[in-house]
């Protein structure tokens, strides 16, 4: 039997490894090039090198979350742990959405907002997952 949420999961997750591939290899180009900003002007890039360390953070989770929601789409054993990391994800995107707000202003929680998509989508495949684990089955 095919859970009713794996190919919303598959669909989400391989978007969430392609993504957070691209965001890794890009936080850890940003991270060089802070290092070689801070070594030629001779200034702190502390902040900056904060949130570029924040940023890579925040891919290798969703990278995780891509694997192990591809991996376990089907298996409705894990539905529970898929959809809990689909709540930490709402709730981390819902955060910088926030932060985009309040510090950066209304075009960049714009574009957070966009962000909030895949986790949404993620934890609705995870949400009938859970359902369908709690349903009696008929085999």
């Amino acid at each position: 039997m095919k859970a009713p949420g794996s190919s919303l999961l598959k669909v989400v997750g391989i978007l969430y490894v392609i993504f957070a591939g691209l965001g890794i290899i890009f936080g850890l180009i940003g991270l060089a090039g802070l290092a070689a900003l801070g070594a030629v002007l001779g200034i702190s890039t502390g902040l900056l090198t904060l949130s570029a360390l924040i940023a890579l953070a925040s891919a290798a989770f969703r990278l995780f979350v891509g694997i192990v929601g591809v991996k376990n789409s089907n298996n409705l054993e894990k539905a529970g742990f898929l959809r809990t990391l689909g709540i930490v994800d709402v709730v981390l995107a819902g955060a910088s959405v926030l932060f985009g707000l309040f510090l950066l202003g209304f075009a960049s929680a714009i574009l957070e907002l966009i962000g909030l998509v895949l986790p949404i989508l993620f934890l609705i495949g995870a949400s009938k997952n859970v359902a369908a684990a709690g349903a009696p089955r008929s085999e």
